[in-house]
């Protein structure tokens, strides 16, 4: 008989990675979603991740409020992927009462199911890293493991909104008889990074791609690889040891600087300007008040979080990925797909046709059989380079260059680059080749050419 897997919210990021790595492995996926209706799309990308599966995905809507939903969605499962949805308290209905957690009844409703079902015989709940920890400490020697639990009464709502539906999950399974016995396995991820399959998130990647704050202020992440993510949940569907343990999915710490200068390496030369300038604490303050990426991250400034990931690695079997590499390749199919925007002047030589990646990426015209010119363009990249990172410092000023054409500020500067220029070649002794530079620089300009910006 086939394996059914039900995986809840079955087109979030994680989840869709989940789903794609059952189906690679020959499981049989359920997924549920909120509405058919509204996500026909994410549906119809979700039932095209794995083409060669023998069993198509089937997705299904399940309201939570709706006990016979959670009925028709766990007929013939063996499987339950639930992952927990941090819902804030809210106002009991009669006053007196004490409030209400949403997040808790549908824990309980799902896992009420699932042993009506008859047929389920193991959950794997998706909790968070912020069950262990709510958020980074100040630099310590602590390290956190599995043993380590928020504490759900100083916790912000969401927070401990998550915290009482891992725990209320706990109670369910040990309170249930022998006859009704669910095993119950529970991950705690960190931040899950890498490329996604149907639409980005709103993570450090796209920010920085994305240009949305000037600076790298001293944040740090806790990163573990979606697919490692993944990985073990299909590890955990049969392993023996893992039944009633939680365990911290993690792959390493990056500073917002590290992930900035990874990107900046890879996709510079492609146009990509992206803010490497490290950004002081009273800097990003001033930002926080008018920018609320900035704003957001003030709490967390210079501290960061360690984790014991002993047990992804031991016992599930999981050797975490490079989360340096991580970001890098999450980057790759965000500009491939054209999640995230694109610099103008790349969008720019893309329209006018112009030939070779690279003069379309570094906005460089490049004439083929001329040395001094080639020379001239390598010397220019390099001034680009340093001039990308002062517009950095300036906070933004290079985007209003990006989006002039051709203004008396961008002749200048050009200007002042061939007078860098020539100086270099008058020392080597390349006068000559300088000066036909120059005289081509002139025919460009008088034929109307905008200087492009770097």
């Amino acid at each position: 008989m086939f394996t059914v897997v039900l995986v809840t919210d079955g087109t979030t990021y994680t989840n869709a990675h989940i789903i794609k790595q059952l189906q690679d492995e020959g499981y049989q996926v359920r997924a549920t979603v909120t509405s058919l209706s509204q996500e026909e799309e994410k549906i119809k990308a979700l039932s095209e991740l794995c083409p060669e599966a023998k069993f198509k995905v089937e997705v299904v809507e399940v309201d939570p409020s709706k006990p016979e939903t959670w009925e028709q969605a766990m007929k013939d499962v063996q499987y339950l992927v639930y992952t927990i949805k941090p819902v804030a308290a809210q106002a009991p209905a009669t006053e007196g009462e004490a409030p209400t957690q949403p997040a808790v009844e549908a824990i309980q409703a799902a896992f009420k199911a699932g042993v009506e079902s008859k047929t389920v015989k193991r959950i794997l709940l998706t909790s968070s890293h912020q069950a262990i920890t709510a958020a980074p400490t100040a630099p310590s020697d602590k390290v956190f493991t599995e043993a380590d639990w928020t504490d759900a009464e100083t916790a912000d709502p969401l927070i401990k909104s998550l915290v009482l539906a891992e725990k209320a999950a706990w109670d369910f399974v040990k309170e249930l008889t022998d006859a009704d016995k669910i095993d119950l396995v529970v991950m705690n991820p960190t931040l899950a990074l890498g490329p996604p399959l149907l639409d980005a998130q709103q993570d450090v990647v796209k920010l920085l791609l994305d240009r949305g704050i000037q600076g790298c202020p001293r944040v740090c992440y806790s990163v573990v690889d979606v697919r490692d993510v993944a990985a073990a949940y299909v590890k955990a569907l049969t392993l023996d040891n893992v039944a009633g343990n939680r365990h911290i999915l993690h792959g390493g710490n990056l500073w917002m600087r590290d992930i900035a200068l990874a990107l900046s390496k890879e996709f510079k030369p492609q146009g990509y300007n992206i803010h490497t300038m490290a950004l002081p604490n009273v800097a990003l303050w001033g930002l926080s008040l008018i920018n609320k990426n900035a704003k957001s991250l003030m709490p967390v400034v210079g501290k960061q979080s360690q984790f014991d990931n002993t047990r992804m690695k031991d016992v599930l079997g999981i050797t975490p990925k490079d989360v340096k590499e991580t970001v890098v390749e999450e980057a790759a199919v965000l500009v491939e797909r054209g999640l995230v925007k694109k610099p103008k002047r790349v969008r720019s030589a893309t329209t006018n046709n112009q030939g070779a990646a690279a003069a379309a990426a570094e906005g460089e015209e490049k004439k083929e059989g001329e040395e001094a010119g080639a020379e001239g363009g390598e010397k220019k990249e390099e001034e680009g380079v340093k001039a990308a990172e002062d517009a950095a410092q300036k906070e933004g000023e290079d985007k209003k260059e990006e989006a002039k054409g051709e203004t008396a500020a961008e002749n200048d500067a050009a200007k002042g680059e061939g007078d860098k220029a020539d100086k270099e070649e008058k020392k080597e002794g390349e006068a000559k080749d300088a000066s036909a530079s120059e005289e081509k620089k002139d025919d460009a300009a008088a034929s109307g050419e905008a200087p492009k910006a770097e």
